[in-house]
């Protein structure tokens, strides 16, 4: 049956499409809200989730209308956004978002084509289209439309999003290294009375280098405080304790462990020696000999041994920046700006750790300090996170098993082992198990049935 146009249409084809649309999303609002078996709802989760982004793109290329026609004009509003967020009603932020998108998808046509398929999210696009508006990099963007694509449709939002970003701090990597170093300027760090209630904020800034150092010293401390709570839960319930019997959150474990931070720097006498902390710089192979050429650095000098392990070792130091194989970053994935990583790993001041394109350590290089443990430590930096699919829970609190059982012969190796978090860790005592592919390196999850985790 034909709809009835929306009122106020000139165009009835176009009102009638409107209206149509809007009258089945109201009647699959309704019949979502009655009782539905699992299977139906977890598809139409995702079908719903193509809509979503199908509407998304509808609503750019409208913004794009309204910006080359400009039709913003016709009730004197000054800009686009300004219109969206007037007319609209959305914050300045999301009016702001939606123009910025427009703008880059004029000159990223594979990537629009991508969106108006519903093969993008809008995080996605949102994320290409902050990129894209660098100017210092936005003739290469379009010429990186495939690779941004490809990894959209093979990875995680969360790896993708790592991937573009790498992409262009390795691209426009003089303006990175100035962001840097204007950012370690305006270190700062304050604590702010509030006295009206009597409370107190703290707020600050670092660059790279010295935020990374201060959260892995920070989460030494929150973890001591974690395991602090765990054992008074275990001695109170015994085995049946979970995290749930903790008694105290993450924020006021993390708020403990920064005054205990503060009390423990207070109390130490002048030359006392530091807590072991490790602070480790993790790159790949191709990122850190390709930088090494950039720069001029003597290889032979840089005890690059595992140098050798490259198949050719000259055209992936020409790739380095390529985020395919590129990495800078700490343990958890945190990025760092790669020149000045690059020198202080020269210095000793940190553990330099070097990883194969599959993501396995072949070199934990020259450290200032060393400590035991070091095939746990090579074993948690096989992933940024937890492997099981899904699971955002960091490498540094995560625990570490083998994936071939020690019991039946599994060795104690960086192969052979994955970081997991505890929950998911005991998951595999119902049946699961999580592989690695031996020559892309991808982890893979199966159910008890032998079916994979997508």
């Amino acid at each position: 049956m034909d709809s009835v146009a929306e009122p106020g249409f000139a165009n009835e084809a176009l009102g009638a499409r409107v209206a149509a649309a809007v009258a089945a999303v109201e009647a699959l609002t309704a019949e979502l809200a009655q009782p539905q078996q699992a299977g139906d709802v977890l598809l139409a989760e995702q079908r719903l989730e193509h809509l979503h982004r199908l509407v998304g793109a509808a609503q750019i290329d409208n913004v794009t209308a309204i910006d080359t026609g400009r039709l913003h004009r016709i009730d004197g509003h000054r800009s686009v956004k300004a219109h969206i967020g007037h007319v609209l009603k959305v914050s300045p932020e999301e009016a702001g978002r939606r123009a910025k998108v427009a703008r880059a998808l004029r000159d990223l046509p594979d990537i629009a084509a991508a969106y108006r398929a519903g093969r993008l999210s809008s995080c996605h696009v949102q994320l290409v289209a902050r990129v894209q508006a660098n100017p210092r990099i936005k003739d290469k963007v379009p010429g990186r439309q495939e690779k941004f694509l490809r990894w959209a449709a093979e990875e995680p939002f969360d790896v993708f999003r790592d991937k573009v970003l790498d992409w262009e701090r390795a691209t426009d990597m003089n303006g990175g290294f100035k962001d840097n170093e204007r950012n370690h300027a305006n270190r700062n760090v304050r604590l702010v009375h509030n006295s009206i209630d009597n409370s107190w904020d703290l707020v600050g800034q670092f660059a790279a280098d010295q935020g990374a150092r201060a959260r892995e010293i920070l989460d030494y401390y929150v973890e001591a405080e974690w395991l602090a709570d765990w054992a008074e839960a275990r001695a109170k319930l015994g085995d049946v304790a979970t995290v749930s019997d903790l008694k105290r959150t993450d924020a006021q474990r993390r708020a403990d462990a920064f005054l205990r931070m503060c009390n423990d720097a207070a109390g130490a006498a002048p030359g006392t020696a530091q807590p072991p902390i490790v602070h480790n710089i993790v790159w790949s192979a191709d990122t850190y000999l390709g930088l090494a050429d950039l720069l001029g650095a003597d290889a032979a000098a840089l005890d690059t041994h595992w140098s050798t392990s490259l198949t050719d070792p000259q055209s992936q130091r020409d790739q380095w920046c390529d985020p395919d194989t590129y990495r800078c970053s700490t343990l958890d994935g945190v990025p760092l700006e790669p020149v000045e990583q690059f020198f202080s790993s020269l210095a000793n001041h940190v553990r330099r750790v070097i990883v194969n394109t599959k993501g396995v350590v072949i070199d934990l290089g020259r450290k200032a300090r060393l400590f035991t443990g070091s095939a746990r430590l090579a074993a948690q930096l096989q992933s940024r996170h937890c492997v099981w699919p899904g699971c955002d829970v960091p490498t540094s609190r995560c625990e570490i098993d083998h994936l071939h059982d020690h019991a039946k012969g599994g060795p104690t190796n960086p192969d052979n082992g994955a970081p997991l978090c505890g929950f998911h860790n005991r998951w595999k005592q119902k049946g699961f198990a999580t592989t690695r592919d031996p020559v892309t390196g991808r982890w893979r999850t199966y159910r008890p049935d032998g079916t994979e985790i997508p």
